[in-house]
């Protein structure tokens, strides 16, 4: 199976995701990692077997949504079954935490602390 490793990189957030896929020709594939690669769109991908996708991209400027969409406009089409619809879903949810978490400046809210947490006594 194709092996496509990307360039390294140095953020805290490139995440790794198996993505079922429905069978696909080796130069297809190729292709559309390429093409995704050359866009700095992933970090890297490898075929594990012929109906699954190994993807590694940086989830604080791209989620799985935008992957599922560029690999079927590339010809790569992903296996919609339950199982991959439920990661599908986790997946979303990590990659908006990790997104929300690269852009947020840290620290708490407030430098208060919440009501009845200290000492009650006046």
């Amino acid at each position: 199976m194709s092996d496509i490793a990307g360039g390294t990189s140095d953020s805290l957030f490139v995440v790794s995701r198996n993505i079922p896929v429905k069978p696909f020709e080796e130069e297809t594939l190729q292709e559309a990692i390429r093409n995704l690669m050359e866009r700095n769109l992933i970090v890297g991908a490898r075929a594990d077997s012929p109906n699954r996708l190994h993807i590694f991209y940086d989830a604080s400027c791209v989620g799985i949504g935008d992957i599922e969409t560029w690999l079927e406009e590339a010809g790569i089409f992903i296996d919609h079954g339950f199982s991959w619809r439920l990661k599908s879903s986790w997946y979303a949810f990590l990659d908006e935490n990790t997104k929300s978490n690269a852009r947020s400046s840290g620290g708490a809210c407030c430098n208060r602390p919440p009501p009845g947490s200290g000492d009650t006594a006046k």
